[in-house]
Order: C-alpha cells, then sequence, then structure tokens
C-alpha cells in the first residue's frame, strides 16, 4: 500500500503565512531563512502563481518584481502588497526590461527567485539573463525544483564561466523529494543556488551537487527516465510522420 507524503504541514506558520505556497517545509524555512538573513533592497520573483513565495518575498524585501504569464495572478495579487510590481508576460522578455529598469532607477537586486517555465531552456533562458548582469552588491538566486530532471538540466546548462561574478552553484542547497503526493514516481522540490558578488573571481567556476549520489539513485527509480527517452523521441517521430 502506498503512503501519500505530505510535504507541507505542519510547518508551523500557517498562521503567519496564508497564501497558497508549493514548497515543502524544509524549502519553506531555508527560503524564509535566506531573505531573514540577505533582507534585499530588490528581488526579483520568476513564477509568481497563488503568492505564496511573493508573500515571504514581500514581508523581507524593500520591494519585488514578480513576474507571470497569466494575466489572473495581477488580478488577483496586484493590491494584496504594497511593495510588489507584478508583471504579465514572457520573462524571456520581462527580465532584460526590470534589470534595466532596476539599473535605470538606481535600486540594488539582491534576491532572485526562478520558479517558472519548468524545462530545460525555460531555466537555462531565466538564468542566463542574470549572468549577463552586472551586480552592485551580492545577489543570491534560487531555482526551486532543482531536483526535479528537466529543471536540474537547465540549470547545468547555463554558461556559469560566462560571467566572472557568479562566486558559487550548488544544485542541492535544499535536496527535494520522490513521490510527493499524486505525482507518483516524480521528482520535485529542491533549491539550488547561485552566488553573483560585485567582485569578479578568480579561476573557473565548479557547479557543485552535495546530493548527486541521492538524486542520480532516486533518478533510476522514478518515472522520469522513461520520460525523458519519450521527449527526445518526439522530434524524430514528428519527422517519421512527415
Amino acid at each position: 500500500m502506498l503512503t501519500k507524503q505530505n510535504i507541507s504541514f505542519p510547518n508551523f506558520l500557517e498562521d503567519e503565512f496564508t497564501y497558497e505556497w508549493h514548497m515543502s517545509r524544509n524549502e519553506r524555512y531555508a527560503f524564509i531563512k535566506l531573505l531573514e538573513k540577505t533582507r534585499p533592497k530588490v528581488a526579483i520573483e520568476i513564477g509568481c502563481f497563488k503568492g505564496g513565495s511573493l508573500e515571504i518575498l514581500s514581508k523581507f524585501s524593500e520591494k519585488v518584481y514578480s513576474i507571470d504569464i497569466d494575466p489572473k495572478v495581477k488580478e488577483n495579487l496586484h493590491e494584496k502588497f504594497d511593495n510588489v510590481d507584478i508583471r504579465i508576460g514572457p520573462s524571456s522578455e520581462l527580465i532584460p526590461k526590470i534589470l534595466k529598469e532596476i539599473d535605470k532607477k538606481g535600486e540594488v537586486l539582491e534576491f532572485v527567485l526562478i520558479d517558472g517555465e519548468h524545462t530545460v531552456n525555460g531555466v537555462k533562458n531565466d538564468i542566463t539573463h542574470f549572468l549577463n548582469y552586472i551586480p552592485k552588491r551580492n545577489v543570491h538566486i534560487v531555482f526551486h525544483d532543482s531536483f526535479n530532471p528537466l529543471c536540474r538540466k537547465g540549470i547545468k546548462k547555463a554558461n556559469y564561466n560566462s560571467s566572472p561574478y557568479v562566486h558559487y552553484v550548488e544544485l542541492d542547497f535544499i535536496s527535494g523529494v520522490f513521490n510527493p503526493g499524486k505525482l507518483y514516481r516524480q521528482m520535485w522540490g529542491g533549491l539550488a543556488l547561485v552566488l553573483l558578488k560585485p567582485e569578479k573571481r578568480r579561476g573557473s567556476i565548479k557547479i557543485n551537487e552535495c546530493q548527486k549520489k541521492i538524486f542520480n539513485t532516486v533518478y533510476w527509480k522514478s518515472i522520469h527516465p522513461l520520460r525523458d527517452r519519450l521527449i527526445f523521441l518526439k522530434p524524430l517521430v514528428k519527422k517519421l510522420i512527415k
């Protein structure tokens, strides 16, 4: 008999943070602690959804730019947080515009949450915009769902050595979960962390995976190897049909 995991409750935060938040207990506490420590002047969120992580970002940041492709997000949340500017549209278009706007206004970016399109190219493209950015202070970039194979691949594909301001990359800052709830044999959750500093690093950057053995072990017991093969074969099948 399969036992369903409840990865969020009890989280002992129900009274303080009420918006729906799709992170596990350990992810929530790590996310909150990072924001308590950094207290960012400006934060950017990619992927707002129900506003759970945005509620935390709003509390600990002076200003937040939140990006989502769903117009209903702005309709539902734009009056809930005084220090949040919600932008609707593709992150590929909005991230460069917001970064230019931040510099033009003399604002200081210090925190980023990437939790938008959960595809290899989607994740890779989101982080690449920030690799082209010159930080004024330390910038903590957090990825959600780094335990998901497609998201993880997207994080790893980014060219961190293209930016001399990248000083740290860890895919398993917080480990993810296997078989959560109704997501049978799937791998989700986890937080990856990239640290940008205003001073240039010496030498090349290493991508750390402190829980790589756990990831590899779980991967071969999950549904993802079959899905990965199907994703790879899909364009080949289309060509054969044509």
